[in-house]
């Protein structure tokens, strides 16, 4: 048997200690009655499993019992945390097994001699997001201090000879790559042992290109050994964002003649160089368009939400985006995953963040150097096969004037180039202008808000934008004299926007206005790419950012947190896919085809919906899960020879409302007899713009005429309005009265995709309506 591993997500029991009693009180031992705590779901943030627990800064108690399967008595035990958020203690048993104080990176921790295998075992997990000088980040971020277990935690369960870790390097070579494995082999068995490393190379088909095998070695008791392969890897396609091949690297610990344990690393074949002030990608110039973002969304705070970030990401790459800044923390290992599957380039950050140096205490400077370090190691070694990851950036707007701080960075950078020299060290400054220090990088990494500070806060309705472009080109092309042969990347730029505004300093026509502006002035060749500050609106602490009007949501996004775009997505989407060579934007609109005699109808806008209330006797509520048979029945007597196959509805609307917020609704008649359906959700469309659509709409022959279909819309319109801005539908063109209707309710034929107009004025000649021919003549 080789590793098992067992997700412990689920549902935890959990108190909070804001006085920091619950070791003195016994809520680490094992007979400790955990009865009367609240059960909270693991992952999460406690803000939101416990909403009373918002901007909460303290200590919290997660307890479960973790029943271990008995076939693994003898094998190495293992916990393994994602993310505690900020330190952790862990207890098994009411032993104290491990401390951990990095709340972005995991961590792992051998319970083999700590399980009681006569009753299960109990596990304890305090854990704090007080803020600590000398810690990294310490007493300074600019993002809420979310706390809790807010990514998954499994138990491991691996031979007693294993491989204790991994690490990759893949770069491209004449008629393939080469690949360098670099690993450690350990033995925890009672006994000596003998050790093979066996790695083979898949392709995404699962097809072997290349096997190589150690020299045998001899494992004594407790020790380890480190064991490093390099191999010619023939025919590989080079990864890079247009092309992002993945392949598998196995590499497996022989022993006797059987493999005990296999670790699988997914990694891509690509180099990364900065030479002559340009970027290189696998030898071929490269620039940078992309975004910044924050681990946040709605539902789960800063808790791991895969769903959202694949929509984050796609959505990214639809406006023309090659690049995210994963700031200013490592990310969850899953969403450098969708990167590399994606083919979106990535920096990789540790959370040092507005450093003051000795301003912050005596001795401060060295506990957070050394913070900061073991951090840096520590996401290089998770990280390091990512593809994607192309920068490792050390610190995030420190005060570098300071001598120690000018000097703690270019220390961290000279570690990370020792480390992985196949990547770029860097870190983001926005004292460039009056204290550059940027010998150590290889990417002059750089920050400015000149519009926001102008007009945004400065309050002058008179700014000239162009003043922005000659901020930006002229401190630039300074900076490119004092250091000709490195490329500049702009880290962040942006213009603070608050939703729905208009002309006022924070108004969304500003934020797109001033995007414009600024990055008209990063056009000189050796400015390597630029990135958005930010992708969505996200918290920040409360009473920070008081220059901000004293907001507690940073409204940075070009979409909001919910992640509807603002006006400046569409500005950003013309301008990245212009820098990117990509081809104009298809006009805007849902997901189109001109397939069938489909067709798609538009509401630009969802104020002013007509009132149209139901008969005496009906209405309408939310659909069941368990309603599913429901739904069909209304379906067949609705649409005879519609085929509506048994679990239609559990497919459809199961996997899917909870992340995408679909809702279904059922039309009710006199006794809450069930007489027709209605469903809206979100969609996103080709260009990464988030629709309101109207679907599943059935009304049973026998209740139709009454006025329930038009009501039913109305209602589900007044519903999509709460989070959209716009809606569409699809319909056929022999629905003649379904069309009418649509009509009469706001909705416009969308002639934007081919062979529509030609469709629209076939149904044109059968169907007379004014909105429908004024569309045409249009």
């Amino acid at each position: 048997m080789l590793r098992e591993t067992i997700d412990l997500s689920g549902v935890w029991r959990f108190q909070p200690d804001p006085t920091g009693e619950g070791e003195a009180l016994g809520f680490a031992d094992a007979q400790y009655a955990d009865d009367h705590w609240r059960e909270v779901w693991v992952p999460s943030c406690w803000d939101v499993a416990v909403p009373s627990l918002a901007d909460y800064e303290g200590a919290g108690w997660y307890r479960r019992k973790l029943d271990i399967p008995p076939d693994s008595r003898g094998r190495r035990l293992v916990l393994r945390f994602y993310g505690v958020h900020y330190h952790a203690r862990v207890w098994v048993n009411g032993h104290l097994v491990a401390s951990h104080d990095d709340g972005f990176l995991g961590f792992e921790v051998d319970i083999t001699d700590r399980v009681d295998w006569q009753c299960p075992a109990l596990l304890a997990v305090c854990t704090d997001n007080i803020r600590r000088a000398g810690d990294v980040p310490g007493l300074e971020r600019g993002w809420r201090t979310f706390g809790g277990l807010q990514r998954r935690v499994e138990l491991v369960a691996t031979d007693l000879l294993y491989i204790r870790d991994m690490a990759l390097d893949a770069l491209p070579a004449e008629r393939g790559g080469t690949l360098t494995v670099s690993a450690t082999l350990a033995n925890a068995r009672p006994h000596a042992a003998d050790a093979c490393l066996r790695v083979r190379v898949l392709d995404g088909e699962g097809h072997e290109l290349a096997c190589l095998e150690s020299e045998a070695m001899q494992l004594a008791t407790g020790e380890a050994a480190a064991c490093v392969l390099c191999t010619m890897v023939p025919g590989v396609t080079l990864w890079s964002p247009a092309t992002p091949a993945l392949y598998a690297v196995e590499a497996s610990l022989v022993s006797g003649g059987a493999v005990v344990d296999s670790v699988v690393r997914r990694t891509g074949f690509r180099s990364i160089a900065a030479r002559e002030g340009r970027l290189f990608l696998n030898g071929e110039p490269l620039t940078l368009a992309g975004f910044n973002r924050h681990e946040d969304t709605p539902a789960v705070a800063m808790a791991e939400d895969v769903d959202a970030v694949r929509r984050d990401l796609r959505s990214m790459r639809a406006a023309g985006a090659n690049f995210v800044r994963l700031c200013h923390y490592p990310h969850h290992p899953d969403e450098l995953d969708l990167c590399d599957e994606l083919g979106l380039l990535a920096m990789g950050e540790i959370p040092l963040y507005w450093w003051r140096g000795e301003a912050e205490g005596e001795g401060m400077p060295g506990r957070k150097m050394a913070a900061a370090e073991r951090q840096l190691r520590a996401m290089l070694q998770r990280d390091r096969h990512h593809p994607s990851l192309i920068f490792w950036s050390v610190s995030n707007e420190t005060e570098e004037q300071r001598p120690e701080v000018a000097a703690g960075n270019a220390h961290l950078i000279r570690v990370a180039r020792e480390l992985d020299p196949t990547r770029l060290a860097v870190h983001v400054s926005n004292h460039w202008r009056e204290d550059p220090h940027f010998a150590e990088d290889d990417v002059l990494c750089v920050n400015g808000y000149p519009s926001l500070n102008r007009r945004g806060l400065g309050g002058d309705p008179a700014y000239d934008l162009a003043a922005s472009t000659a901020w930006w080109r002229d401190g630039l092309s300074e900076l490119h004299a004092r250091y000709p042969d490195k490329p500049i990347l702009v880290a962040e730029f942006g213009y603070a926007a608050l939703e729905g505004s208009r002309q006022s300093a924070l108004g969304e026509d500003w934020q797109a206005q001033s995007i414009e502006a600024e990055l008209a002035g990063m056009d000189a060749p050796y400015v390597c790419g630029a990135t958005i500050w930010c992708w969505a609106d996200h918290p920040w602490p409360a009473n920070v950012f008081s220059y901000c009007h004293g907001l507690a949501l940073s409204p940075y996004g070009v979409v909001t947190r919910d992640r509807r775009p603002k006006r400046a997505l569409a500005t950003v989407r013309c301008l990245f896919r212009a820098r990117q060579g990509l081809p104009p934007e298809p006009p805007p609109g849902p997901q189109r085809n001109a397939a069938g005699d489909v067709l798609h109808m538009v509401r630009h806008d969802l104020e002013g919906i007509p009132e149209a209330p139901f008969p005496e006797g009906y209405g309408i509520r939310a659909m069941q899960m368990d309603e599913g048979g429901l739904w069909a029945d209304i379906w067949r007597d609705a649409e005879p020879y519609f085929a509506i196959e048994d679990g239609l509805f559990e497919r459809v609307f199961g996997s899917n409302l909870p992340a995408m917020g679909w809702r279904c609704y059922l039309v009710t008649g006199p006794r809450g007899v069930a007489v027709g359906t209605i469903a809206a959700w979100t969609r996103e469309d080709d260009q990464g713009e988030m629709w309101g659509q109207v679907h599943w709409v059935a009304i049973r022959p026998n209740y139709r005429r009454l006025g329930l279909a038009r009501a039913a819309l109305a209602y589900t319109l007044r519903q999509l309005a709460r989070w959209h801005k716009r809606a569409y539908l699809g319909t056929q063109s022999h629905r003649l009265g379904a069309i009418r209707l649509y009509l009469d309710m706001g909705f416009e034929p969308d002639l934007g995709y081919p062979g529509a107009r030609e469709a629209w004025a076939t149904v044109a000649e059968q169907l007379s309506h004014e909105a429908l021919h004024r569309a045409l003549e249009g």
